[in-house]
């Protein structure tokens, strides 16, 4: 009897080894070799460096639709947007953002599945078509709105409210795009049509986000927006192009020659300095309204603010003169001077013009510091999970921006070097990996030299 415990036991603890051996030989995978794999296949990704869309992108997609479709109809039969503090950015905007990120992004995909047409295009087509639907709803449900009713009052959907109103008309046009549904066209064009008249008839062509509140990328991006729904409804808004540009390449400018981050909607001054944030964000869309303002604009980007120092390259987040540098919602993280926000939209905002130098690197750095994992990129996964409860926001961004399209004439290919971060990434990661495997190994070793004792 007591023979037979002692060999129940022993092999018990036999298994436990095993099970323990195991365990660590997953984790060394996952959190550790899979990212050297990820971080190779994007350095030598030939669809990248020439413009296109990453190969793993289109992989990715399928689990992060599976992951957004999940969240988001969570989201909208909860009716968290309407329990939230109406003072907190994140969990406020980020849902609104996220759900039109997804369809921008669906949209680029849909194009390059469409050409494929082979096993994969056809498992990522079938993974956003329920997904966009949830994305709509999100965009479309007044309650998903309900802090800036809070900012605005019942007018929240009538007046101003630029940065709402502004996703709400690019996530619709963008669903309606990509199913061939009207479902939304009523919503679509009177939000549309307000929106151009109010933007005409302020004194400088800019309204304001939030009371006393205004920013010029918000404002960009919702003519931008505006002329993506003519396009669907018949309409016509293109002399808001020319009456924005002009005021924000002349009234609203800085000394660097680029949009201030913020400014007075009546005078059209500047009330803040340029910053990277919002002038990648800018630089996102300035192409499909005037690509050769647009290309102007990044000229004087790259000068003020893009930064190589051999180790990381990247856009800076304020000029290097700048005083009282503070981090804040808009900025992300700043190290160094590189603003991760910055760094991050720059991708997009590289792509659009054609400056594959410099939309290749910050992707392939982008990959490598986000700790890639089979069920996504662990650091956006996470910082998007504690601002907002959502995981998968964080994926969609990174995306939404390396799907931009070029929209330049002339493009600039990319003939640098891998930056030296990512391969220090992939060193980090795999000497973990390779230090937990050993660890096994050793731990094996004494355990039958024990026993050979």
């Amino acid at each position: 009897m007591i023979e037979s415990s002692v060999q129940y036991l022993k092999s018990i603890g036999f298994t436990f080894r095993i099970l323990r051996t195991i365990v660590a030989i997953v984790i060394a995978y996952v959190f550790f070799f899979f990212p050297v794999v990820v971080c190779l296949k994007m350095i030598s990704d030939t669809s990248l460096k020439n413009g296109g869309i990453p190969s793993y992108t289109a992989k990715q997609f399928i689990d992060v639709s599976a992951r957004f479709e999940k969240w988001a109809n969570s989201y909208t039969q909860s009716q968290q947007a309407s329990k939230v503090d109406f003072t907190n950015c994140a969990a406020t905007e980020w849902p609104m953002f996220g759900a039109v990120y997804y369809l921008l992004s669906v949209e680029e995909m849909q194009k390059l599945m469409i050409q494929r047409n082979d096993f994969v295009a056809r498992k990522v087509q079938a993974a956003f078509a329920s997904a966009s639907q949830a994305a709509a709803r999100i965009i479309a449900d007044p309650k998903t709105g309900a802090w800036v009713e809070q900012k605005w009052g019942e007018s929240y959907r009538a007046k101003e409210n630029v940065f709402y109103r502004m996703l709400l008309i690019m996530g619709l046009s963008s669903y309606q795009n990509i199913t061939k549904n009207d479902k939304y066209q009523l919503l679509l064009k009177e939000q549309s049509e307000s929106l151009a008249i109010e933007l005409k008839n302020a004194p400088y062509h800019v309204l304001d986000d939030y009371p006393g509140e205004c920013y010029p990328s918000d404002v960009l991006w919702a003519v931008a927006a505006i002329l993506r729904a003519d396009r669907l409804l018949g309409t016509n808004h293109t002399y808001l192009r020319n009456d924005l540009m002009c005021v924000l390449s002349a009234r609203s400018v800085t000394r660097e020659g680029l949009p201030a981050y913020a400014i007075n909607k009546e005078t059209g001054f500047p009330v803040s300095a340029a910053r990277g944030c919002s002038n990648s964000g800018i630089l996102v869309f300035a192409s499909e309204i005037d690509p050769a303002i647009a290309n102007r604009w990044y000229a004087q980007y790259e000068k003020y603010f893009w930064q190589d120092n051999g180790l990381l390259r990247g856009f800076r987040e304020f000029t290097l003169d700048h005083r009282d540098v503070q981090r804040d919602v808009d900025t992300g993280p700043i190290v160094g001077g590189y603003g991760s926000v910055a760094s991050l939209f720059g991708i997009g905002a590289a792509r659009t013009v054609g400056r594959l130098d410099h939309s290749v690197p910050l992707t392939m750095e982008v990959f490598a510091l986000s700790w890639p994992t089979p069920f996504g990129l662990l650091i956006p996964s996470f910082l998007s999970y504690v601002g907002t409860g959502a995981g998968c926001l964080g994926d969609v961004a990174v995306i939404f921006l390396m799907t931009r399209p070029i929209l330049s004439e002339h493009v600039i290919p990319f003939k640098g070097g891998v930056p030296w971060v990512v391969w220090l990434a992939c060193f980090f990661y795999g000497a973990i990996g390779i230090r937990i495997l050993f660890d096994q190994w050793f731990y094996w070793r004494k355990y039958h030299e024990k026993r050979r004792k």
